[in-house]
């Protein structure tokens, strides 16, 4: 008889992500001829207003060389309502392909906006939302045709590299998950000449979500052969480079962090079930975004930190080893392995730390513990959660 695994891991390639165009003047080399490729003949550029003003469009305008109708409508978050009103603009227009130019906001916006013109749904009302722990599973929706979706990204986001988007139900103040419904061809452009006109402040903080992301990945995880060595050294990278002061080269700085994030979202084998369910801070950002609003970016500021902690027990092996490769402390005093090294790095950047450096108040946490154990029901008990919570006040 023959002796069977208990565990069997099947890998598959990233589903609708056509190309990844990276390097300093990428959009201006590449832009057009991409667009040409994919017979995008009524583009229509999607981004948010404060974005419509900077020399990030311009750039994308002069390398589009050809008209596009504008939707400058996208907000943080997505709400709904922006969605809705991008496909109508679209649909006015004819349009047949998406240029997205922005962070995780816009990018979401325009997956959506390629749904509805993708499908029969009218507006995201007419969708059926995903479940958080779903959101890996392939789609089941039927396209009419595939919009193709060109993602020039300023900030270290990594929407551009899921399958799936979520826009914010201002109603009942909860961010739903949907399925791409397989019609949307994404193509994502990392290129740092754009980047370099994002904010200091966006980009740190979003800086912190990828890192968020990345330690995530690595400490739920036993050990994983693909994985490890890229997790590690694009954290490693990552780190180095947003410590740099000179603000000379801030286009070469910002395309190494933007290649340092890519490494930690690209699609590779894992051969064990993640082995702590919800990460806190992922949970804790998603959930203050939907109460408050508040950018995802200083979520992770914010909570990554009591994440560290509320883990610690399970995972203090897999900080230490993170720790000792960016040669930082292997403790915090409070429990973190990694807590030390990361409050050094949280203040070098002047991101915020505290719910209070954000307005928001021990006596408004209840909707957010409630939307976190929505998204997780693994956290333990209300109380427990709740107490973690204030801790970020």
């Amino acid at each position: 008889m023959t002796e069977r695994s208990t565990i069997v891991s099947t890998f598959r390639v990233e589903r609708g992500l056509r190309a990844v165009v990276c390097g300093l003047g990428a959009v201006r080399e590449q832009l057009a001829s991409e667009v040409d490729v994919q017979q995008i003949r009524r583009p229509m550029i999607v981004c948010g207003a404060n974005l419509a003003q900077s020399a990030s469009l311009g750039l994308v305008r002069a390398a589009l060389d050809r008209p596009a109708v504008l939707f400058d409508g996208s907000r943080p978050h997505t709400p709904v309502e922006t969605v809705d009103a991008g496909a109508a603009l679209a649909r006015e227009h004819d349009v047949d392909g998406l240029i997205v130019v922005g962070g995780s906001s816009a990018v979401d916006c325009a997956k959506g906006i390629a749904v509805l013109l993708g499908t029969d749904a009218a507006t995201v009302a007419d969708l059926a939302p995903l479940t958080f722990g779903r959101l890996s599973e392939p789609s089941k929706g039927t396209a009419r045709r595939t919009i193709g979706v060109v993602m020039v990204t300023t900030t270290l986001s990594f929407a551009e590299f899921l399958p799936f988007w979520g826009a914010r139900h201002r109603d009942t103040a909860r961010k739903v998950p949907y399925g791409d419904s397989n019609c949307v061809d994404r193509t994502v452009f990392l290129d740092g000449e754009i980047a370099a006109h994002t904010p200091t402040d966006t980009w740190n903080e979003t800086a912190i979500k990828a890192l968020d992301d990345t330690i995530a990945a690595f400490c739920r995880s036993d050990g994983e052969p693909f994985s490890d060595p890229i997790l590690v050294n694009a954290t490693r990278k990552l780190t180095e480079s947003l410590l740099i002061t000179s603000p000379t080269a801030i286009a070469t700085r910002r395309q190494n962090e933007l290649v340092a994030t890519w490494m930690t979202k690209m699609a590779l084998p894992r051969l064990t079930p993640a082995r702590v369910g919800g990460w806190f801070s992922t949970a804790a950002r998603h959930a203050l975004g939907a109460v408050f609003e508040l950018s995802h970016g200083a979520g992770s500021c914010i909570a990554l930190p009591h994440a560290l902690r509320y883990h610690a027990k399970a995972t203090m092996t897999r900080q230490a080893e993170i720790a000792t490769a960016l040669g930082w402390p292997v403790h915090d005093g409070e429990g973190a392995a990694l807590g030390a090294g990361l409050a050094d790095l949280l203040a070098a950047l002047a991101v915020p730390t505290r719910l209070g450096d954000v307005g928001i108040g021990a006596a408004e946490l209840d909707a957010v513990v409630d939307r976190m154990l929505e998204e997780s029901p693994t956290f333990g008990p209300s109380e427990q959660l709740r107490r973690a919570c204030e801790a970020m006040v």
